[in-house]
């Protein structure tokens, strides 16, 4: 019970940390091209605030809805049907910020003149171990969903 104590700390720390880099990203976005002096545009994509803020808005609904999830363990125990329901939906959030991540850096080595496939897979392999991630996530979730279903049967018997 300690261990998923600690990880209730964990995902509270990173929903705030997100939270944080979010409201940091949007003053930022905001400051730099409402400079008059430099052209930012040149710098950075016109759709760089929007995907930043995406990503950042995907990964935080993943990590409030696993916290809940957790939350749900340590107080109504493991196996209930609340916690995967939320299970599920923090690891549709968690693959859906992994292909939006992937799916941009696509967008911007597809406009590269020296597109490397191997330099593309190793800045990838973290969006790719997110959705490892996720699927696992998922797998849990069914897990849960079932030992409730078995759960209910063995109190039925008894």
């Amino acid at each position: 019970m300690k261990k998923i104590q600690i990880l209730n700390w964990t995902l509270r720390s990173l929903i705030i940390l997100t939270f944080l880099a979010i409201c940091f990203s949007v003053y930022v976005f905001i400051s730099l091209y409402n400079s008059p002096t430099i052209d930012y545009s040149k710098v950075f994509p016109t759709y760089l605030p929007y995907t930043t803020i995406l990503s950042g808005a995907l990964f935080l609904a993943s990590m409030i809805y696993l916290q809940l999830s957790v939350n749900l363990f340590i107080k109504q125990g493991f196996f209930n049907t609340k916690s995967s329901g939320y299970l599920k939906l923090g690891a549709i959030f968690l693959a859906l910020f992994g292909l939006t991540d992937i799916t941009i850096a696509t967008i911007n080595n597809a406009f590269k003149a020296n597109y490397d496939l191997l330099d593309y897979l190793n800045n990838n392999s973290g969006h790719i171990v997110t959705l490892i991630v996720a699927i696992g996530i998922f797998i849990v979730a069914d897990i849960i969903k079932s030992g409730v279903t078995i759960k209910h049967e063995n109190d039925l018997t008894i």
